[in-house]
C-alpha cells in the first residue's frame, strides 16, 4: 500500500515559497490517497427525499405533513431517524414544500399521521440504514449479514471494525435503494428514539414568538 508523503508546516512554506505554491498543492491534491479523503469528506448522501446526510455525521430529515400543533414536525422525523439508527441529536428537520408527487398526503386533520405515516417514515429510515450497511459489507469485503448498525455506525461483528455513516457516504450513493416494501425494520426493543421524550423541535420557535398562525394572515385590502 502506498503511503501520502508528509510533510510538516515548516517544510511546506519553505517549498511553497521557491515554487510559488501552485506545483506542490496541486501534486499533493492529485495524490490517490489524498484526492480519495477529500471526496469522502466532501460527498453528501441522499437515499431518499426525506433525508440528506453530510460527512461529518449531521442528517437533514424532511417532515411532509403541516404542523398545526400536533407534533407531527418532530413525529415524523423520528420514526425515520429511529431506523436510519442516527443518534437524534445529530438530526436537524426542515418543512417538505408542497409537492404530491414526491411527498403524497400532505394534510393534517383526524389524527391520522401515525397511524398513516408509522410504515411509510419507519420503511423510508430502513432503507437507508439498509443501503449503508451494504456499502460497509462492500468496503470490507464481508457479508452483509454479519453487520449491524448502532448511533450513526456500521460495525461488522466478527471482526469488531466499526466506520461512521460519514465514511460509507461516496460507496452509499453507488449503491441502489431497495424496495420499501422489502427492507428488514427494526426490533422494537432496539428502539432508541421511537417511545422517548423527544422535545418539540419547534419549541424554541414557539416560545420566541416566530411561527405564523392563521390569525397572523392579513388580507389584501382589510
Amino acid at each position: 500500500m502506498s503511503i501520502a508523503p508528509v510533510i510538516d508546516r515548516r517544510q511546506f512554506l519553505k517549498i511553497s515559497a521557491l515554487a510559488g505554491g501552485g506545483l506542490l498543492i496541486s501534486a499533493w491534491l492529485d495524490h490517490p490517497l489524498v484526492a480519495s479523503a477529500i471526496a469522502a469528506a466532501t460527498t453528501t448522501f441522499q437515499p431518499s427525499v426525506f433525508v440528506m446526510m453530510y460527512p461529518d455525521g449531521r442528517v437533514t430529515i424532511i417532515a411532509k405533513n403541516p404542523e398545526i400543533g400536533q407534533g407531527v414536525r418532530t413525529m415524523l422525523p423520528m420514526l425515520i431517524a429511529e431506523e436510519l439508527d442516527v443518534e437524534w441529536n445529530s438530526v436537524t428537520v426542515e418543512q417538505a414544500p408542497f409537492d404530491k408527487k414526491r411527498f403524497e398526503n400532505q394534510y393534517a386533520g383526524g389524527s391520522s399521521a401515525t397511524p398513516n405515516e408509522w410504515l411509510p417514515m419507519r420503511r423510508v429510515g430502513a432503507a437507508g440504514r439498509a443501503v449503508l450497511v451494504a456499502a460497509a459489507a462492500k468496503t470490507w469485503g464481508v457479508p452483509e449479514s454479519e453487520c449491524e448498525t448502532t448511533a450513526g455506525h456500521v460495525r461488522h461483528r466478527a471482526s469488531g471494525r466499526e466506520l461512521p455513516y460519514g465514511r460509507l457516504l461516496a460507496t452509499a450513493a453507488t449503491i441502489p435503494a431497495p424496495d420499501l416494501d422489502q427492507v428488514a425494520l427494526k426490533d422494537p426493543a432496539r428502539f432508541r428514539i421511537i417511545g422517548t421524550k423527544v422535545p418539540d423541535v419547534d419549541l424554541h420557535a414557539i416560545v420566541t414568538g416566530k411561527p405564523l398562525y392563521g390569525i397572523d394572515v392579513t388580507r389584501p385590502g382589510t
